[in-house]
C-alpha cells in the first residue's frame, strides 16, 4: 500500500489547520477592536497629546492621558473593564482623552520617560504640560491610588468602578490646583 498520498493529504490538512488557527489568533487578539476609539472622543499619539493640551486650555477640561504598550494584556483588560465601561465612559466624557503607545519608536519612548512610568498601563490627569498627576494603577495587584490632600497622602484601594471614579476625581482636583498655583504665582511647582 502506497502511503505517500495519505501523508501529503495529512500534512496539507495540518498546514491548513495551522493557518486557520494563526489567522484566528491574529483576528481575535490584534484586529478585533477592544481598545479605545476616536468615535468616543479619544485622541492618539504625541501630536494628539499636544492637541489635547491646547483643547484643555480652551475648554478648561482636564486631560486624561493614557499610556500603554502595544502587546499589553493588562492594558487590554483595563480598556475593556474600565475605559469602555458605559458608566465610566460618561465620567470620562468630561475629559480630553489621549492614548499614546509608548513602544512605537524612540520618540515615543523618550516622551514616556518624562512620566517616570513604573508599570503599564499608566494614566495621568493634567491641565497643562508641566503638572501631570498619576492615578498610580497597579493592575497586577488590582489596585489604584486615591490621593487625599496631596499626591503623597492617600491610600491604595482595590480597583473598582467606584475607586477609579474616586481616584480620577481626586487627581483632577490636585492637577487643577497645581496648574492654578503656577498660573497665579508664575512659579513652577517641583
Amino acid at each position: 500500500m502506497n502511503l505517500a498520498p495519505i501523508k501529503k493529504t495529512f500534512f496539507s490538512l495540518l498546514l491548513i489547520g495551522l493557518g486557520v488557527g494563526a489567522l484566528s489568533y491574529i483576528f481575535i487578539y490584534h484586529v478585533k477592536d477592544r481598545g479605545v476609539s476616536a468615535k468616543d472622543g479619544w485622541l492618539f499619539d504625541i501630536d494628539g497629546y499636544y492637541s489635547a493640551i491646547r483643547e484643555s486650555k480652551l475648554s478648561q477640561r482636564p486631560v486624561f492621558l493614557y499610556l500603554r504598550r502595544k502587546a499589553c494584556q493588562r492594558c487590554l483588560a483595563f480598556e475593556q473593564y474600565y475605559l469602555n465601561n458605559p458608566e465610566l465612559k460618561r465620567v470620562l466624557a468630561n475629559y480630553v482623552k489621549v492614548q499614546i503607545l509608548t513602544d512605537t519608536d524612540r520618540r515615543h519612548r523618550l516622551f514616556a520617560e518624562r512620566f517616570k512610568l513604573n508599570t503599564y498601563p499608566s494614566a495621568f490627569i493634567l491641565f497643562d504640560d508641566n503638572h501631570p498627576v498619576s492615578l498610580y494603577l497597579v493592575l497586577a495587584m488590582q489596585q489604584i491610588w486615591v490621593a487625599q490632600d496631596n499626591i503623597n497622602s492617600g491610600n491604595f484601594m482595590p480597583l473598582s468602578e467606584a475607586s477609579f471614579r474616586l481616584s480620577l476625581s481626586h487627581a483632577t482636583i490636585l492637577a487643577q490646583e497645581a496648574a492654578l498655583r503656577e498660573t497665579s504665582t508664575g512659579d513652577s511647582i517641583p
